[in-house]
């Protein structure tokens, strides 16, 4: 039996190819005998280089023998030994003394004594060790080379695990000890027969055959490690993951998994990879027992298709297909977290500084309130968008149009067609000032049934004609002043921006299908139209203005501060209630930016009542990144508005904590808090425990999650996972 391991290995095979062309190099200085001997010997116009202290041939037995720190190479493969013998007449080549390889894979053998014959195809090595490219180790008492190139090896073990480099003689963290143990150098395997898993040099596991790739294989077919978990609604949870590659465009992945409770789903995902593309199909299917009716079981499934493939330099297409057969099926399960399913079909093309795409849409939403009747259906939509070069001052021309047919089983069918035009003059002041002017003119035709949607049956089949014409003009002033103090910069910038349009505009016979849920903030207080797409437009004469204010330091970072207001002078507003723009004189929005080193920066916007300062919204993201821990925080407070109010007031905390206990320990923990209405719930609770090296890991987690819809009840879940390299194992290791 082995002992101990070494830090060095070797393979039987490499030691056939170089000992062969070394051993023509004997024969050929047979009646010799030199001392320091450096010879090479051209063959198939490959070099072969020998050196040792001492080169002699035996007359009587015909034996050559090379002595004395005797070094043998061809090209990258390297051969060293204290003695190495051919017996000319029993085609016999013998190695002894501290016999190592080299082979141009990194992988190195090392023994004491290796005979090999018959051609050198078949031998037998004594004391084998192995130290494979990627540091895993194989050794046995003794192995045997045969004809078919399989290493079989006697009182076996493997291990990809470093040691202790205090203790060298310690037991890794686990290895495999087999009675025997065989090589497969083509096929690229590993057998065991009569198997031991230890672990820290416990056995564990037995098994009578057992069988995995050995380390050279990237991507091979097998089972992946299982996942192991329990919850208080779904029972006691496992899935085994298959992984087979069907060749080297394909594979396929299978789960089957298991709730006690609650039946079975079969989890799979199919890849296939093009000379100009790509496609991955994501599907599940189960049989599952209903939450009210354990007895009997409902057939439940998920589809979701992807494919990208690009046509040529200039056009490419992809197509996105999914579907579930129940709204809370995928978050259930914790499949999936999406909240709305997006089936799209596009062709999309780029050339200089136009864009134009064709896209088809369906959707099925997941979330409460969702109704399939009212998921609208678009086909076609058609986009373009152009920039033009700059002319001798400077102005810029852009185009953007569009086309879009949209129908529902309930509600509002849709069909328009969209341009917007602009021209943008750019000018910079002697005095530094900067001045842009924009000037935009947006026409739109609709052809709509029921536009309101107030439509509780089909959608009616009278339509209503709807054009609109409207231009706007804006001039934005900045005039950054800049000043710097030693390795500091300071940074105060004024802003004003006049914008004036028409009053009006968005008649209740223009349906609202890209221009829903609209936020006021610090990224939009500028734009001309404030609205995210076209189907409703900012109206009238207002006046913005804000100012930023941004420190620059070589020791302590970046520091930026920024606050805007808007005043309507002009005309009626086109915002909702509460939407901080619904009265003359708008609500403040801001920013501040925090970065004063690599490992820390804060982030917080901001929207406060313009008479009362009171938050209507915020965020606030801050992030601390160090080597032994990390923090990630997340604050959102969004104020009830004419817009949003199936929501309410909606406040949440998300805080997120990692933690290195040491090089191979990790914790981590995340909390979700509810804060709504002045109410403090935990929504999501998790900790996580890992360990992980270079050969193991395994991880358990805990997660509460107090959510609620239909057949989606709070639980609790506790999941288990396992990794052993080259066992099943997915991704890289620490």
């Amino acid at each position: 039996m082995v002992t101990q391991w070494l830090s060095n290995g070797l393979t039987l095979n490499s030691v056939g190819r170089i000992s062969a062309a070394a051993l023509v190099l004997i024969l050929s200085l047979a009646n010799e005998t030199t001392s320091l001997a450096e010879q090479t010997l051209p063959e198939e116009n490959r070099s072969v280089l020998l050196k040792a202290d001492t080169l002699t041939h035996d007359d009587n037995t015909g034996v050559v023998t090379a002595t004395g720190d005797v070094e043998l190479s061809q090209g990258e493969r390297i051969l060293l030994a204290d003695i190495v013998s051919y017996d000319q007449g029993n085609d016999l080549v013998i190695a002894s003394g501290n016999v190592s390889l080299l082979e141009p894979s990194g992988d190195v053998l090392f023994s004491n004594y290796i005979q090999l014959q018959d051609e050198l195809k078949t031998g037998f090595i004594q004391n084998i060790k192995v130290l494979m490219n990627d540091g895993s180790r194989l050794a046995a008492s003794s192995a045997e080379r045969t004809l078919d190139r399989r290493k079989i090896m006697r009182h076996g073990v493997f291990s990809p695990c470093s040691l202790c480099p205090d203790d060298p003689e310690r037991d890794p963290l686990w290895q495999i000890k087999a009675r025997k143990v065989i090589h497969h150098e083509d096929r690229q395997d590993i057998e065991y027969q009569n198997a031991v898993l230890e672990m820290f040099g416990f056995p564990v596991l037995y098994t009578p055959y057992f069988v995995h790739p050995d380390p050279r294989v990237e991507r091979r077919s097998g089972l992946l490690s299982p996942t192991i978990g329990h919850s208080d609604e779904l029972g006691f949870i496992y899935g085994q993951p298959f992984f087979y590659v069907v060749n080297k465009e394909r594979d396929i992945e299978v789960e089957p998994i298991l709730y006690s409770r609650q039946g079975s789903i079969i989890r799979s995902r199919y890849r296939q990879a093009f000379a100009n593309g790509e496609i991955d199909l994501k599907a599940t299917g189960g049989a599952l027992r209903e939450p009210n009716d354990q007895a009997d079981a409902g057939l439940q499934g998920s589809v979701d298709l992807t494919g990208r493939f690009s046509l040529d330099d200039t056009w490419r297409t992809g197509f996105d297909f999914e579907q579930a057969s129940q709204r809370t099926y995928l978050r259930r399960f914790r499949l999936e977290n999406e909240e709305v399913l997006t089936s799209r079909l596009s062709l999309e093309g780029f050339r200089s500084r136009n864009h134009a795409v064709i896209d088809s849409y369906k959707f099925q939403g997941l979330r409460a309130g969702d109704d399939r009747g009212r998921q609208p259906t678009i086909l076609p939509s058609v986009h373009y968008h152009f920039v033009g070069e700059p002319d001798p001052h400077g102005g810029q021309l852009s185009l953007d149009a569009s086309a879009m047919s949209l129908t529902r089983e309930i509600g509002t069918d849709s069909r328009k067609l969209s341009f917007l035009g602009g021209w943008t003059l750019p000018y910079t002041a002697p005095s530094g000032e900067i001045y842009t002017l924009n000037t935009t003119l947006q026409t739109d035709f609709y052809s709509a049934n029921n536009p309101t949607g107030a439509a509780t049956g089909p959608a009616s089949t009278d339509k209503e004609i709807s054009t609109r014409i409207f231009p706007q003009i804006g001039l934005n002033w900045r005039y950054p002043l800049v000043r710097s103090i030693g390795d500091s910069g300071q940074l105060i910038e004024p802003i004003i921006n006049v914008v004036v349009g028409p009053n009006g505009g968005n008649s209740l016979e223009i349906p609202n299908e890209d221009s829903q849920a609209f936020e006021f903030d610090d990224t939009n207080i500028f734009e001309l139209n404030r609205f995210e797409g076209s189907d409703r437009v900012t109206s009238g004469g207002r006046i913005d203005y804000g100012v930023k204010f941004a420190l620059f330091e070589t020791r302590f970072g970046t520091s930026q501060a920024f606050l805007a207001q808007s005043y309507q002078f002009l005309g009626q507003s086109a915002f909702d209630q509460g939407s901080g723009l619904d009265e003359d004189f708008s609500d403040y929005v801001g920013r501040v930016l925090l970065e004063p080193t690599d490992w820390f920066d804060l982030l917080y916007r901001f929207r406060v009542d313009k008479d009362s300062f009171r938050p209507r919204r915020s965020e606030l993201g801050v992030r601390i990144q160090q080597a032994y821990f990390s923090v990630l925080l997340d604050y959102v407070l969004l104020d009830e508005q004419l817009s949003t109010t199936n929501f309410g007031n909606r406040e949440q905390l998300d805080f997120n904590l990692g933690l290195r206990i040491s090089k191979n320990w990790s914790a981590s923990t995340r909390l979700v808090q509810d804060l709504s209405n002045d109410t403090n719930r935990t929504r999501i609770a998790v900790l996580g425990l890992a360990y992980s090296d270079k050969c193991f890991s395994i991880g358990i987690k805990y997660e509460r999650r107090d959510l609620r819809d239909a057949e989606i009840k709070p639980e609790d879940r506790v999941t288990l996972r396992v990794n052993f390299k080259h066992l099943g194992s997915v991704g890289n290791f620490y």
